[in-house]
């Protein structure tokens, strides 16, 4: 080993701040069903509890918030269940408070999010089976750019009202809960952009608005699925609206541009993708 090695092989316990134990521990016990590993008091008036899944290493502590600390808060933990949608439908009966609908996306475990007692959220989701049904590998993950058109609205400049953004925000925390989506945006109207043509070596500009408003794009998604079919039936349920109209179109991988595309490129590639992230970083900083 060398001297920056670690010997650490697992995660023991995580943390979730309540401000009851007893309800705290009522609530993981008997309605999610995990068993208590540990309950133990230390010190005046202190106690330490802690549950885990049957047979599972890593336990979850319940614990009084530290000062300055709040309730509430997005665990990050992802509780693993052999069938979601009957968990989703028993938790639902025995009272505990779930966000949202179950989640199904096609090639992408099933899933639902819950809060407990003390409002903090959790998430449980459908074991991935390595292979499909057939028995065959699971097909990789393509991406597809969903391109959403423009109409006189959007080109008119027209701020989407309270209730769209609303409904957008949650397809959008749908689809990257789910480890759908990658990236997605909207478009200011043409007439805050652009076109370069390049002709002859040399290039013209010309200003916007740009021709019919179908003809342009007012915004996109970057999301991923194992075919074009299952793309269709995800961005069936985007939240568009009447007399709205999106484009699907499968983004080329590296290893489509075959022997082209060399070792060395696909490394400055890796490297500009770094970058990339690091811009993004910044930027929301």
């Amino acid at each position: 080993m060398s001297d920056t090695d670690t010997r650490i092989t697992g995660v023991r316990t995580v943390s979730i701040p309540v401000t009851d134990q007893d309800r705290a521990l009522e609530f993981y016990r008997d309605t999610l069903g995990l068993e208590v590993r540990m309950d133990a008091t230390y010190g005046p008036g202190q106690r330490w509890i802690e549950l885990a899944a049957p047979g599972a290493d890593t336990t979850i502590a319940l614990a009084p918030p530290d000062p300055g600390q709040s309730c509430g808060v997005d665990t990050g933990i992802r509780l693993l269940t052999s069938d979601a949608e009957a968990d989703y439908e028993t938790l639902r009966s025995r009272g505990a408070t779930i966000e949202g609908e179950l989640m199904r996306w096609p090639n992408v475990p099933a899933m639902f999010m819950l809060r407990d007692p003390d409002g903090n959220l959790l998430r449980i989701i459908e074991s991935a089976p390595a292979r499909s049904e057939t028995g065959e590998p699971q097909q990789a993950l393509r991406r597809y750019a969903v391109l959403v058109k423009s109409d006189a609205r959007t080109e008119s400049g027209a701020m989407p009202n309270e209730q769209e953004l609303a409904d957008m925000t949650r397809f959008n925390d749908e689809l990257v809960n789910a480890g759908v989506m990658l990236a997605g945006e909207g478009f200011h109207p043409s007439t805050d952009g652009a076109r370069i043509k390049f002709a002859a070596g040399s290039t013209s500009v010309n200003r916007g608005p740009f021709g019919e408003p179908y003809q342009l794009v007012a915004g996109y998604w970057v999301i991923q699925a194992g075919s074009l079919d299952e793309a269709i039936d995800t961005m069936r349920r985007a939240p568009m609206g009447d007399a709205a109209e999106i484009e699907i179109r499968q983004v080329f991988d590296a290893d489509e541009f075959g022997e082209a595309f060399t070792p060395e490129l696909r490394e400055r590639e890796r490297r500009q993708w770094e970058r990339m992230q690091a811009n993004a970083r910044r930027r929301a900083a």
